[in-house]
């Protein structure tokens, strides 16, 4: 075999096996917001059984994927009407010994049945939320399956809320329990994922709210070799995301999206309108994106 054909045989070699990486986490993708997004889930409603279910699942993937464990925190939500509501944040520590920590996270929790959350008609059905935010665990627990591995100088800490819709209460609990822990203390940049499922196949614009300047986010990755856009939307957003009680208290935040549609927080946002092939271009560009910061 003389050595254009052998390099031709590499080069078909390497893009088959590509093609074989990529598929693979295409369909990952699919099993967990087909999973999370089911009628049976029942809208992931905070303190519901189904949430539990939600985060079970959750668990049994990162055990699956990464032979670790998810572990929970559990906090209380004093509710409008007064009533106690019990819910838990899971999360998984990846340790690199290293002295900062990058806080990669996803509200898993939706608004259930609807109720008073809803933007439907039809507000007593089963809202599934497939892109608010199944769409964005499946994100964080692909870069998790990758950064797992990956010799680093941070540390990853990957948490995913909830008690999001009805007001923040998952990161804010958190964050009071990271001061608890020596070891989740030091912080440095918090990532937040909320509806990322939704990628223009034309346009590919990708949304960021953060608190950096502009350049330490542009410079360091270029989005058009991934195939994105990246919009630098405005920072006062991240008060109203899990990002809030981060970024009050000074810590750098960004969070990443692919907008608002007419299915938000309506019975119409399921699975089968989830582009998984654009959450695959913004896996690769936050990965390059994740290990330059």
């Amino acid at each position: 075999m003389n050595a254009k054909v052998f390099f031709f045989f590499l080069l078909i070699s390497s893009w088959g096996q590509t093609q074989v990486v990529d598929s693979s986490r295409i369909e990952f993708f699919k099993e967990i917001v087909y999973t999370l997004a089911d009628d049976s889930m029942r809208g992931r409603a905070t303190s519901s059984p189904e949430e539990t279910k939600s985060l079970d699942f959750i668990a049994s993937i990162v055990r699956r994927e990464t032979k670790g464990k998810l572990k929970t925190q559990c906090f209380t939500i004093q509710a409008s009407d007064s009533t106690e509501l019990t819910s838990k944040n899971g999360y998984v520590f990846i340790n690199n010994h290293a002295k900062e920590t990058i806080l990669i996270g996803a509200h898993y929790d939706h608004i259930g049945m609807g109720g008073k959350l809803s933007l439907s008609l039809k507000n007593n059905e089963v809202h599934n939320g497939a892109d608010d935010n199944a769409s964005g665990v499946a994100l964080a627990l692909d870069l998790l399956n990758h950064l797992k591995t990956v010799k680093s100088n941070k540390n990853y800490l990957f948490v995913f809320y909830s008690g999001h819709e009805i007001g923040l209460f998952g990161s804010a609990a958190f964050a009071d329990f990271c001061q608890s822990k020596r070891k989740l203390k030091n912080i440095t940049t918090v990532i937040n994922f909320d509806m990322v499922g939704r990628l223009d196949a034309n346009m590919k614009r990708l949304k960021c709210m953060s608190s950096l300047p502009n350049d330490s986010i542009l410079s360091g990755t270029d989005a058009a070799k991934f195939g994105l856009n990246i919009f630098i939307a405005e920072k006062e957003k991240l008060d109203q995301l899990d990002t809030k009680v981060f970024h009050q208290k000074g810590i750098p935040c960004l969070n990443f999206t692919t907008g608002i549609h007419d299915d938000y927080h309506a019975t119409t946002d399921d699975p089968k309108y989830i582009s998984c092939d654009g959450m695959l271009l913004i896996s690769n560009y936050l990965l390059d994106l994740i290990q330059k910061l």
